[in-house]
């Protein structure tokens, strides 16, 4: 059973390839050399916690909430296999057991929040712009 996009949703491609996009550059950030990164003036766990939380986040708010244990689960599988990569790449980056831990906390964190009113930041949106004429 794959996930479905909440169908109330009006741009639900949209909003499902803009959250695969935001996976993208969570990746491609996490796998670039740290000396190619900009000093942000975060801790490095702080800042792969915003990031999965921003991710899971993203996706709690636009799944179905039956799906949302499925999204925990790939949101972490996700913060793993980056992990997995980071020690396999040789790139000056290594794989760090306490970088997945502030992952998967993140992303806790993110879909707590999907809960919350905050998470119908994508309803609040297709409602405030303009219906197209059928």
């Amino acid at each position: 059973m794959k996930p479905i996009v909440r169908p109330e949703l009006r741009f639900r491609r949209l909003w499902f390839t803009a959250g695969l996009a935001i996976a993208a550059l969570i990746a491609l950030v996490c796998l670039l050399p740290g000396s190619q990164l900009p000093q942000v003036g975060l801790s490095d766990k702080i800042k792969h916690a915003i990031a999965f939380a921003g991710l899971a986040f993203w996706f709690g708010s636009v799944i179905v909430r039956r799906d949302l244990v499925a999204v925990a689960l790939a949101v972490v599988a996700f913060g793993g296999l980056i992990e997995i990569a980071q020690g396999l790449m040789g790139l000056g980056r290594e794989a760090e057991w306490g970088d997945f831990v502030a992952d998967a906390l993140g992303a806790a964190a993110g879909l707590l929040l999907a809960l919350s009113p905050l998470g119908q930041w994508a309803r609040w949106l297709e409602q405030r712009l303009p219906v197209r004429a059928a």
